[in-house]
């Protein structure tokens, strides 16, 4: 069976899987960051972590965009929170957002649902995403994000997040995402 992904043969994807985990190592090695690489079953939910034989903290990267194909915006959140939809769209002084379909995830940041991690800028397309880092995730020592599949992990120290996005060329603030 001849399976497609965006238009693509599985093994054309699962190359360009291979070649991102090289780029993603080699960002990491450049830019002298210290990491941890956790092989794990897949992962589609935040629920699904507990599961893993590894506690990784539970962290939402969530693209969103403006309804009508305006701004993109990718939330990097607190796993075990609910984004507030209305918060935000206040807090950015935008009109309604909407989650993006698959087939603008695929677009914009190379990825499928379950997968997504700031790791996808290092994809042709993403550049007009802004990234809205929620200030709480910043108070762990460690992080993890998926490199763009979810059966691993990448974990680092937290306080090498802005070096990577910054390197990657990033547009992103930093804010409180919900009331506590």
């Amino acid at each position: 069976m001849l399976v497609l992904v965006n238009n693509r043969k599985l093994s054309e994807y699962l190359l360009q899987l291979s070649t991102m985990k090289e780029k993603i190592i080699q960002l990491l090695d450049d830019l002298q960051v210290k990491f941890h690489w956790l092989n794990h079953p897949a992962v589609y939910t935040v629920a699904d972590i507990k599961n893993l034989p590894e506690y990784i903290k539970p962290i939402k990267n969530l693209l969103v965009q403006e309804e009508g194909g305006g701004q993109k915006f990718l939330i990097v959140m607190a796993g075990d929170k609910r984004l507030d939809q209305k918060l935000i769209r206040e807090k950015l002084k935008n009109k309604r957002l909407r989650f993006a379909s698959d087939e603008i995830l695929m677009k914009t940041l190379g990825t499928t649902p379950g997968s997504v991690s700031i790791f996808s800028f290092l994809n042709d397309g993403s550049g007009d995403v802004k990234v809205i880092i929620d200030q709480e995730i910043l108070k762990d020592d460690e992080i993890g994000f998926h490199p763009n599949i979810n059966t691993a992990t990448i974990i680092f120290p937290t306080k090498k997040l802005e070096i990577i996005i910054n390197h990657l060329g990033c547009d992103y603030i930093i804010m409180q995402l919900y009331d506590e």
